[in-house]
């Protein structure tokens, strides 16, 4: 029967006695195991943060625009009509908005500004999580009496404004006047990538054709119940907008579910790179840990014919390397984990409030297994010629 004890306190004893040269052979697995956790936390990390930035433009969304490819007539215009058609025909449908965006030039306390004007109706601050940050959305009366009111972005107030209150001030478009009721920020920053940008004025839909002339949404937006409605809404949708207008009209009907498909995808792509990168280092780790320990047995020959003469089996003697190969590799992987760790705990401290950084346990218990192992794979050629070796001929060596 194998004597555990002894093999392992042998075990320590021998990286004991050079400890340099154990922290050399252990650097690469630190290298590895620190990768293997530090690239699993940034590449989840990485993904909860775009898919929070995706899903700024609202949770469980779809959205349907005029194809204008193709040749339209005024018909085919998205219409109010298909707006309440939609909210209301359609079962898992929780909030639905329509909206309407042109560039407009428009002055403000005696400063001409380039903005976006967009028309939107009562649900859209709901659909695309609009934060209030001074005054109020549009109520129903403003939608059914035709008030000039709008809100502004709080870029525009900021700028303009500087600490005093835009509520209440008047706004200027061409011939168009308006007073301020509400100053608005995104509730997930969408840089851009929607209808909202930084200097945005927002009126209702009402008075849309008052300013352009126009009385159609460019966009409609639907925001189903749950996530798993939104394949079948993004169908009832195209299917209802089709039935209800010119066969050859076209409608691009979308939803963000292939963005965040995508999105997954390349996570999961990113990551297997990254995660091959670590395991190769580690691979390069359990060679080094082959050659050192080939080197360690050419310098311990007489220390194994000594063990042999006294009675020690090939076994013993292989399982003692064996440890060795297991201890330098599994000391290094916890480093490994302790150092990246850190410097994640490091990182959170600066960037939590712009992107929450999440700790992987089970890439910790992977890196601490898969190190330890390819450190043990590797080490078992050379302590199997150590096994191998003749006592007397061990003996003999100087």
């Amino acid at each position: 029967m194998l004597n555990w004890g002894e093999n392992v306190r042998l075990a320590l004893w021998a990286l004991k006695v050079d400890k340099v040269k154990a922290f050399l052979t252990m650097l690469g697995v630190m290298i590895g195991s620190a990768s293997i956790v530090l690239v699993v936390t940034i590449a989840s990390t990485g993904k909860v943060y775009v898919i929070s930035q995706i899903e700024g433009i609202g949770a469980n969304l779809a959205y349907a625009t005029l194809d204008r490819n193709a040749p339209t007539v005024p018909d085919d215009e998205l219409s109010r009509e298909d707006l309440r058609r939609i909210r209301n025909s359609l079962p898992m449908v929780a909030a639905a908005a329509g909206t309407y965006d042109v560039p407009v030039d428009f002055r403000l306390r005696g400063r001409s500004i380039h903005a976006r004007l967009v028309g939107v109706t009562e649900e859209f601050q709901k659909i695309r999580n609009l934060v209030i940050v001074s005054g109020r959305y549009f109520d129903t009366e403003d939608f059914s009496s035709r008030d000039r009111v709008c809100l502004i972005s709080e870029h525009i107030a900021r700028t303009t404004f500087g600490f005093e209150a835009a509520v209440g001030q008047m706004l200027d478009i061409q011939q168009f006047q308006c007073a301020i009721v509400g100053v608005f920020k995104e509730g997930v920053p969408t840089f851009g990538r929607s209808e909202i940008q930084q200097e945005t004025v927002l009126v209702p839909f009402t008075l849309v054709k008052t300013i352009t002339g126009d009385d159609f949404f460019q966009v409609i937006y639907v925001q189903a119940k749950t996530s798993a409605d939104v394949p079948a809404m993004t169908e009832e949708m195209e299917s209802t907008l089709r039935g209800h207008h010119r066969k050859i009209a076209r409608y691009d009907v979308e939803n963000l579910s292939s963005v965040l498909q995508t999105v997954g995808n390349i996570s999961l792509g990113l990551s297997l790179v990254l995660l091959a990168v670590a395991i190769l280092t580690l691979i390069i780790a359990g060679t080094g840990i082959m050659n050192i320990m080939f080197v360690n047995i050419s310098q311990r020959t007489r220390e194994i014919g000594l063990r042999k003469a006294l009675g020690a089996r090939p076994a013993e003697i292989r399982l003692q390397f064996l440890m060795e190969a297991a201890f330098i590799s599994f000391a290094g992987a916890v480093l490994g984990v302790l150092i990246a760790l850190g410097l994640v705990l490091m990182a959170a401290g600066w960037i939590t409030a712009e992107v929450p950084l999440r700790i992987s346990w089970f890439a910790v218990f992977i890196a601490l297994l898969l190190s330890t192992a390819i450190g043990t794979l590797f080490g078992y050629q050379p302590a199997s010629r150590a096994a191998q070796l003749n006592p007397v001929e061990a003996l003999r060596t100087e």
